[in-house]
């Protein structure tokens, strides 16, 4: 089966988009799958900082702020930091990607991953869907974008917005929990997007995180949703 470039991206601030990434990445490395997980965020702490690797040594953003042109994609997967298994691309406090830069590394990245069959996942920041934006032309070129959608009025309107503006095909990861108890069929007629997949609401995905391990452990919601989301583009598991 051939390989997937996907894109992830919240309905709204907190909708875990960047946990959801991360599940899928570690879904599909689990399957010993070629795959990496790339931060497009232009500002932010650091998606290293969530998987709990900020302290590894590795190449980050600011590193490849002059990559330009046809680079090797598996030698720049040796370089990165990694979560596991899983190699990562993360901003570091003092910025994010070079948007001159942007591009080429990304499919330097698919070359080495979704042509060997195995998943690229760009955890994409909202504002790369802005008019102009160097992230407007990634999300275009993937072979689709998951819309993360908290399972609450807010996460509705936040994803109809954003709706509008995915190029491509796209479908929702619907997140629990549901305060006022709007279910996945509901949410997905709202906005007009098929499910792909349901993240409930994970009591230990918090303490995960601060205890430095990332944000998928055990057998939780968010691990099964990966699992889902990895057999969506690598087909079902043996």
């Amino acid at each position: 089966m051939d390989g997937a470039v996907v894109a992830v991206v919240g309905a709204r601030g907190g909708a875990g988009a960047s946990v959801v990434a991360a599940s899928l990445a570690r879904a599909v490395a689990r399957r010993r799958a070629p795959t990496c997980l790339v931060d497009l965020s232009l500002v932010g702490g650091g998606l290293d900082v969530l998987l709990g690797v900020e302290q590894d040594p590795g190449v980050r953003w600011p590193d490849l702020a002059d990559a330009r042109g046809r680079l090797d994609g598996d030698d720049l997967l040796a370089r990165l930091p990694r979560w596991g298994t899983v190699p990562v691309v993360s901003t570091e406090r003092g910025g994010g990607p070079e948007q001159a830069a942007l591009a080429d590394v990304v499919a330097a990245l698919a070359e080495a991953t979704a042509a060997r069959s195995g998943v690229l996942v760009l955890d994409a920041d909202r504002a790369a869907l802005g008019v102009g934006a160097a992230g407007a032309s990634l999300l275009e070129a993937c072979d689709e974008v998951l819309l993360v959608t908290p399972l609450d009025v807010a996460g509705v309107a936040g994803a109809a917005a954003v709706r509008d503006r995915l190029p491509g095909r796209a479908a929702l990861v619907a997140r629990g929990p549901a305060p006022g108890r709007l279910s996945p069929p509901e949410v997905a007629a709202a906005v007009g997007l098929d499910v792909a997949a349901t993240a409930g609401w994970d009591r230990a995905l918090a303490g995960a995180v601060e205890r430095g391990h990332g944000p998928c452990v055990g057998r939780g919601p968010v691990v099964r949703a990966g699992r889902e989301l990895a057999a969506r583009y690598l087909g079902p598991a043996r």
